[in-house]
C-alpha cells in the first residue's frame, strides 16, 4: 500500500449492541472517554435538551468544563429548540480512527473514541438526533435529521451554546463585520480578557476561542463542515460566560447568497468541538479537528508535495506584473532548495522582458515550481478582479483554466477573497478543491475561512489564511502587537489547521513598517508556525545578507512534521515548540516580552543517544544572529537567553552533525569578515549548557 496514502479506516468494535435504550425523561445520559478523564452529560429534565462537560481528575474530583449549555436547531418548517421529547439513546460504541496526513503537526494518526446517539421528537412528531463523541482530548457533538415528511428544508437558526465558568480568561478575536475586505478572520486577537466579555460589535466573536477556567484549558471550534451547512461564529453577548452560536452575517457577499442553509435528508451538522486539557500541551498537540473530518476523497496523492516558497508581493506589490522583478525570487528559491515561488495576482499582465510562460520555463530549468494566485471573489461585486472572480465562480471556466495552467506546468494555486461562511461559499470551496485535484493542482486559501478539517478530506489543501499575518505590517497597531499575536496563534488559530501567516521578515520594504521583533524571532516562525506551504516574505537581498548558517538552516527546515510537542509557553507571552521530521528534531521559541528573558528546554522528547545541536539565537542587535553548536542527550536541559521580542531555533540531529545543519560561523580574516557582514554575537551570549554526566 502506498506509504503516503491517507488512510481513513474506521474500525468499530461495539461493546454492546446499538439497539436503542429507552431511558426515562429527566435521567442524566452520559458518555465518558476511554481514559475516564472527560464526561459528556445530556440533560433532559426540561422541554429542551441541554448538556454539560466535566473533567474527571485523578483524585476523583469532578471539575466543570462547560456548565448547563443549550442545544437545539431550527428549520424553516420544524422547531427543535423547545417542546422536545426524549425518545432513546444508543449504547456507547468504541471507535478507532486510523489515517495518515500529508502535512500538518502530525502525520500518522490512531485515535480511539466513544460515541452515543440520542434521539428526540418534537411536537409534530419529527425527529432530531444528537451524536456525541468523547475523545482523549475533547468532546464533540453534532445534530442530525434522519428523515422528514418532505424532501427539502432549510436551516434558519441554532440554539447551541457553550457555558464557561466565570472567573477565568479568554483569548479570541472579533468576527469581522462584513465589508469589501472582510470577514476574513483578520481582526486583532484579544489577550487574556475576562470570560463573559462582550464582542466589540454585533458581529460577535470568531472561532476558535481559547479559555482558561476552573483549572482547565478549553478550545472551542468546529469540524467536519461541508457544502450541506454554514460555518458558525459566536454571538456578541456572553452574559454569565454563555457563548451562543451565531449564523453567518446576512450581509456577507453583499447579501447575494441567502443566510439560511438548504438541506436534504438524511442530514448531519458539522461537529461542535470542545478540546479540553489540564495543560496547554493538550490544546497545542490536539488533532481533534482532523480526527472528526471525513476521510480523504481520493487515493491519488503522490503528486502532492508540501514545501517552501519565495514571494515577491509582500515587499513589492507591483512585482507581479514585472518579469524582471520576479525571476530573482525564483533564483532565491533555487539557491535555498525551496520547492516553489508564488506569483501573486496580476501575473496575467506580466511584461518587461517576459510573461508567465517565460517565467514558468525559467523556473522549471532551476527546479522550482510556480504557484499562481487568483482572486476567487465568490460572486462579490467588489474586492477582487472581476475577470479572475468570474473565472473561478463559473464551473466550466474554472475547469478550463485549471486544465490550461496544469498543462503549462503550474504546481499550485492560491485563492483570495472568499469572504463569507455562508453555504454558497462552502460549496464553492468544495467545488474548487475537487476541480483542482482533478488537475493535480494543490491549493492555498487566502482571505478565507478557518480550517475545519478539510486538510484531511482534501489532502492537496496545504494552507489556509484566516489570520492577521505579515502583510499587515503596513498597520502601526499590528507592528506594536505582532509579537503578542505571534505567541497567541500557536494556542488558537494554528491548533485547528495550517496557517498561511507568510512569516520571516529580515528587513523592511517600501510599503511596510519596520518590525520590532528580532530577526531570530522571525526565523523561529518557520518552526513555531505550521503550514503545508510556508511562504517566506524576505527578499533575496534580505536573505543574502544573513550569515551562512542561517541560509543553511533555511535549506533544510521542513514544512511537514511527523509529530509536534509542546515544551513551554503561555498565550500572549511566549511559546516553545518541538517538532520532529524523520530522525531530526527542530525547536522554535519566540517571546513577546520586552525585557531579556531566559528559556529552559528539557530535552526529554529526544530519542536515545547523543544529538548534535545547532542553535541560532539572538545576536547583539535586533537584526543580528548568534550561533553555537553542542552535543546533548535527552537527559540535558538547554538554556537560551532571549532578547526582547526575541527567539531562537535549534536543530537536533542524531549522532554526527549532518550536512546542512546549522553551525558556528567559520573564523575568517578581518577583511573577509567585513565583506560578508557577519553580525557580532551578543555580549551576553545565548548558551547551550555543557552535557551533564549521568
Amino acid at each position: 500500500m502506498n506509504r503516503f496514502l491517507a488512510l481513513s479506516l474506521v474500525l468499530s468494535c461495539w461493546s454492546q449492541a446499538l439497539a436503542a435504550q429507552n431511558e426515562s425523561p429527566g435521567s442524566a445520559l452520559t458518555l465518558e472517554n476511554r481514559e475516564r478523564t472527560l464526561r459528556f452529560t445530556l440533560l433532559t429534565d426540561g422541554d429542551a435538551p441541554e448538556y454539560r462537560i466535566d473533567r474527571l481528575t485523578p483524585d476523583g474530583a469532578t471539575n466543570v468544563v462547560l456548565d448547563r449549555s443549550p442545544l437545539g436547531i431550527t428549520r424553516s418548517r420544524e422547531e427543535f429548540t423547545a417542546g422536545l421529547e426524549f425518545v432513546s439513546a444508543t449504547a456507547p460504541a468504541e471507535l478507532t480512527s486510523v489515517y495518515r496526513m500529508l502535512s500538518g503537526k502530525q502525520l500518522d494518526m490512531r485515535r480511539r473514541m466513544r460515541q452515543r446517539t440520542f434521539t428526540f421528537r418534537n411536537t409534530s412528531g419529527a425527529t432530531m438526533t444528537i451524536t456525541a463523541r468523547a475523545m482523549r482530548d475533547g468532546i464533540a457533538f453534532r445534530y442530525g435529521f434522519p428523515r422528514a415528511a418532505f424532501a427539502e428544508d432549510s436551516l434558519t437558526g441554532e440554539a447551541t451554546g457553550f457555558h464557561l465558568p466565570t472567573g477565568g480568561s479568554g483569548w479570541m478575536q472579533p468576527y469581522q463585520r462584513a465589508s469589501t475586505w472582510a470577514p476574513a478572520y483578520e481582526s486583532d486577537f484579544r489577550n487574556a480578557i475576562p470570560i463573559g466579555t462582550a464582542a466589540p460589535d454585533r458581529s460577535g466573536w470568531a472561532l476558535p476561542m481559547l479559555f482558561h477556567s476552573n483549572d482547565a484549558w478549553v478550545l472551542i471550534t468546529e469540524a467536519g463542515l461541508d457544502r450541506t451547512s454554514y460555518g458558525v461564529h459566536i454571538e456578541r453577548a456572553a452574559e454569565g460566560g454563555l457563548y451562543r452560536v451565531r449564523l453567518p452575517e446576512d450581509n456577507e457577499l453583499d447579501g447575494i447568497a441567502p443566510q439560511a442553509t438548504a438541506i436534504g435528508f438524511p442530514w448531519q451538522s458539522p461537529w461542535r468541538v470542545v478540546i479540553v486539557g489540564p495543560t496547554l500541551a493538550t490544546i497545542v498537540e490536539s488533532t481533534a479537528v482532523t480526527d472528526l473530518a471525513p476521510p480523504a476523497t481520493t487515493t491519488d496523492l503522490a503528486w502532492i508535495k508540501p514545501g517552501r516558497a519565495s514571494w515577491s508581493w509582500w515587499s513589492d506589490t507591483t512585482s507581479t506584473r514585472d518579469y524582471q522583478k520576479l525571476f530573482p525570487f525564483v533564483d532565491l528559491a533555487s539557491r535555498l532548495r525551496w520547492e516553489y515561488s508564488l506569483v501573486d495576482q496580476g501575473w496575467q499582465e506580466m511584461e518587461n522582458g517576459g510573461d508567465v510562460n517565460d517565467l514558468l520555463d525559467y523556473a522549471k530549468a532551476r527546479g522550482v515550481g510556480l504557484i499562481l494566485s487568483y482572486g476567487a471573489g465568490a460572486a462579490r461585486a467588489e474586492g477582487t478582479d472581476t475577470t479572475s472572480r468570474d473565472l473561478l465562480s463559473d464551473p466550466m471556466a474554472r475547469r478550463a483554466e485549471f486544465k490550461r495552467i496544469a498543462a503549462l506546468g503550474v504546481r499550485g494555486i492560491k485563492l483570495d477573497f472568499l469572504h463569507s461562511d455562508k453555504q454558497y461559499v462552502m460549496a464553492l470551496y468544495e467545488d474548487i478543491l475537487r476541480d483542482a485535484a482533478a488537475n493535480h493542482l494543490f491549493v492555498e486559501l487566502h482571505g478565507s475561512t478557518i480550517p475545519r478539517g478539510w486538510q484531511r478530506t482534501f489532502p492537496h489543501l496545504l494552507s489556509m489564511d484566516a489570520v492577521k499575518g505579515a502583510e499587515q505590517y503596513g498597520d502601526s497597531s499590528f507592528r506594536e502587537n505582532a509579537a503578542v499575536y505571534n505567541t497567541i496563534y500557536p494556542f488558537t488559530r494554528n491548533v485547528i489547521g495550517p496557517m498561511d501567516y507568510t512569516p520571516m521578515i529580515f528587513g523592511t520594504a517600501p510599503n511596510r513598517l519596520e518590525h520590532l521583533t528580532t530577526n531570530p524571532h522571525e526565523l523561529a516562525l518557520s518552526v513555531v508556525f505550521e503550514s503545508g506551504v510556508q511562504q517566506f516574505v524576505s527578499t533575496p537581498a534580505m536573505i543574502d545578507a544573513q550569515p551562512d548558517y542561517v541560509k543553511e538552516f533555511l535549506q533544510v527546515v521542513p514544512t511537514v512534521w511527523d509529530e509536534t510537542r509542546f515544551v513551554d509557553g503561555y498565550p500572549g507571552r511566549y511559546v516553545v515548540l518541538a517538532r520532529r521530521r524523520g530522525p531530526d528534531w527542530y525547536v522554535g521559541a519566540i517571546t513577546a516580552d520586552t525585557l531579556v528573558s531566559v528559556v529552559e528546554v528539557p530535552l526529554h522528547f529526544l530519542g536515545a543517544g547523543p544529538y548534535s545541536v545547532g542553535l541560532i539565537s539572538d545576536g547583539a542587535d535586533v537584526d543580528q544572529f548568534a550561533s553555537n553548536s553542542e552535543r546533548l542527550t535527552n537527559r540535558d536541559t538547554m538554556t537560551v537567553e532571549l532578547a526582547p521580542r526575541g527567539g531562537f531555533v535549534a536543530r537536533f540531529a542524531p549522532q554526527l552533525l549532518t550536512q546542512g545543519a546549522p553551525r558556528a560561523p567559520e573564523r575568517k580574516p578581518a577583511a573577509a569578515a567585513a565583506a560578508t557582514a557577519t553580525p557580532t554575537p551578543r555580549t551576553t551570549r545565548p548558551r547551550v549548557p555543557p552535557r551533564r554526566e549521568p
